[in-house]
């Protein structure tokens, strides 16, 4: 059996380590476009920043792709897939034949005309080499930054600039930022936030001109002639699955797959950002709910399906996550119903200005669909547990954001159903022989109740 990855981030790796719990002896090899050992995606901005160092960017050990006997061509692009013929065409015209493909390919940025040129100092924020070059810059003491949107990737490209000592403005064509992740409330928070943090935030504006000279940025242009100067301009103008190999599939917003992860041909899967898959907190829709923990899990079970152990999945829930100024913000499913001109659905909100909290919870009959919540993560896990889980909320539906005796009791019943009895199997890496039984802990639970918040 030969197994073959096209894309080497969070869904291969899922799916490698997946595969090789069924089957050792199989053929894997991994096909990707970027030259480097799979790293850690999310931590771009924080390398960047010079939070973390590029010894912590791996995503795995780097004896990793030896270990799981998998054969990788790194940095070589796959041009097409004969999925009739099962084979995959490189670059240069080599055939790679397969058993089961999965197509584990991401996103790519999505860029106006204005933006595809090839100029030094403008940059997508996706990549490592994308990370690599703007600290280059960054040392040859480019100091001023133009952010061009202001979605998730543009804000941590921002954050992640300013923290390493540039100049940052935020220009976002869209009245307000983070428009897809927040709804209005919560948008406005977040951009009082960013300013009183020194991020400079042009909101309704729009990019008519980049300046340069000798083949180097040196500015932009805005709609109403504002001129800003710049070394560094970053193109965070949105992304979208990658579907560049994805001729002759069924295909929406992404590459749709049934439940075990299978395309419109059954040896050929798809996961990860560029898979179309059921959304838990929309009743049954399909869309793509792109982030690390989907993408890793969607890997590991369509590695799992195509190994030969069936294993479904019961569906996405949309997540961001982001930080700014240590005020941590998410949002879940939906969290915007009223935005969304959607009807049906009851809210409740807590609010706290003075210590920028600001937190939601979105419910259609009787079940929670969505959150968001902005400085207090108090009991946010519990409420995406509950998302997806998708329980009647019932009594404590009054009680979670004033965190009542009845969450409590609903938490604890959960916790103590989940845990007790439940065994855990050693690695075979650990010598001990002997199960881990699990078991709940009443003293400890009932300690974490007394806790008090500070607000």
């Amino acid at each position: 059996m030969h197994y073959l990855i096209i894309g080497n981030s969070a869904a291969a790796v899922g799916a490698i380590e997946a595969i090789r719990t069924v089957d050792r002896e199989g053929e894997i090899t991994v096909v990707a476009g970027e030259k480097e050992h799979v790293y850690s995606r999310p931590l771009i901005a924080h390398l960047v920043a010079g939070e973390v160092t590029e010894e912590r960017m791996p995503y795995r050990p780097a004896d990793f792709y030896r270990l799981h006997n998998v054969r990788t061509r790194l940095g070589e692009k796959v041009e097409k897939v004969d999925y009739a013929g099962q084979k995959a065409v490189l670059a240069g015209g080599e055939e790679i034949a397969y058993d089961r493909l999965l197509l584990a390919t991401g996103s790519k940025a999505a860029l106006p005309p204005l933006f595809r040129k090839s100029l030094k100092g403008l940059h997508t924020f996706q990549t490592y080499a994308d990370a690599q070059e703007i600290l280059s810059l960054l040392k040859q003491g480019k100091k001023k930054a133009v952010v061009v949107g202001a979605g998730l990737i543009g804000l941590r490209a921002a954050y992640g600039l300013q923290m390493a000592g540039a100049a940052v403005t935020l220009v976002e064509f869209l009245p307000r930022v983070l428009s897809r992740v927040l709804d209005e409330e919560g948008s406005a928070l977040v951009e009082d936030i960013l300013k009183e943090g020194g991020l400079k935030v042009l909101t309704g504006r729009s990019v008519k001109e980049i300046t340069e000279e000798n083949g180097e940025v040196k500015g932009v242009v805005l709609d109403d002639g504002t001129q800003l100067e710049c070394g560094i301009l970053v193109a965070a103008t949105g992304v979208v699955p990658n579907l560049d190999l994805a001729q002759g599939l069924k295909t929406d917003q992404g590459i749709i797959v049934n439940e075990f992860f299978q395309t419109s041909y059954s040896n050929v899967y798809a996961a990860g950002d560029v898979a179309q898959t059921r959304d838990i907190a929309r009743d049954g829709q399909y869309r793509v709910n792109a982030n690390w923990p989907n993408a890793y899990t969607q890997g590991r079970l369509a590695g799992l399906n195509m190994a030969g152990r069936p294993a479904p999945y019961k569906g996405s829930l949309g997540m961001n996550t982001v930080s700014f100024s240590g005020v941590p913000v998410v949002s879940l499913g939906v969290f915007d119903p009223e935005g969304e001109k959607e009807a049906g659905y009851e809210v409740k909100t807590r609010k706290i200005p003075a210590h920028r909290i600001y937190q939601k919870l979105v419910f259609k009959e009787n079940r929670l669909k969505g959150a968001i919540f902005i400085g207090d993560l108090g009991y946010c896990g519990a409420v995406k547990d509950m998302i997806t889980e998708q329980h009647l909320t019932g009594i404590i539906k009054d009680a979670i954001l004033e965190e009542k005796y009845q969450l409590y009791g609903f938490l604890r019943k959960r916790r103590a159903e989940k845990l007790e009895g439940k065994s855990i199997r050693w690695p075979e890496s650990y010598s001990s022989p002997q199960k881990y039984v699990k078991s709940f802990n009443e003293e400890t639970w009932t300690e974490r109740e007394r806790d008090e918040r500070p607000w």
